[in-house]
């Protein structure tokens, strides 16, 4: 109780000593020189990377665009970066095989699986589209919730598609 008290009286007199703001003209005005600046312009050159759509871009009808296709799968990559996509965080869990190419044995890393967590307290709907086979349909996520998509047995493709939205 004493220590409540001290607190109380503690904050009061900060509240005190304190000088309010004074708002001025200068305060509420933008710098003439400032300029925004374009993103059109801006490409990410990264080979490894994967380009996504921003969140804030308008579909035509003016809703937000919650499908994402021809998203790159990771190739010949031993730990691939996450991606968010609505929400979602996508990881790609890889593996190295010994693959034939061009008459002689190489080590690559394939993606073995797709994972999908949803780190939000939103439920969410997820829909995998890999070679036009869906491998999942309107998955449910409920609040936390993780759940993987392995691949099949002819791999995932060069891109898979993604449609995120909330349940």
């Amino acid at each position: 109780m004493k220590f409540l008290t001290l607190l109380a009286s503690v904050s009061i007199a900060l509240a005190l000593a304190t000088k309010p703001v004074q708002l001025g003209t200068g305060q509420d005005t933008i710098d003439p020189s400032l300029e925004p600046i374009p993103r059109n312009g801006i490409e990410n050159t990264d080979p490894g990377s994967v380009k996504v759509v921003r969140s804030d871009v308008q579909a035509p009808d003016g809703g937000l665009e919650k499908r994402v296709d021809g998203i790159p799968v990771p190739y010949n990559v031993a730990d691939p970066q996450q991606i968010l996509l609505g929400g979602m965080v996508v990881s790609f869990t890889m593996v190295g095989k010994w693959v034939k190419e061009g008459g002689h044995s190489v080590y690559r890393y394939i993606c073995k699986s797709i994972t999908f967590t949803n780190p939000t307290s939103t439920r969410k709907v997820v829909t995998l589209i890999a070679n036009g086979v869906k491998l999942m349909e309107n998955q449910i996520f409920s609040e936390h919730r993780i759940n993987s998509a392995k691949a099949p047995a002819e791999g995932f493709g060069n891109t898979v598609d993604i449609v995120i939205g909330n349940a």
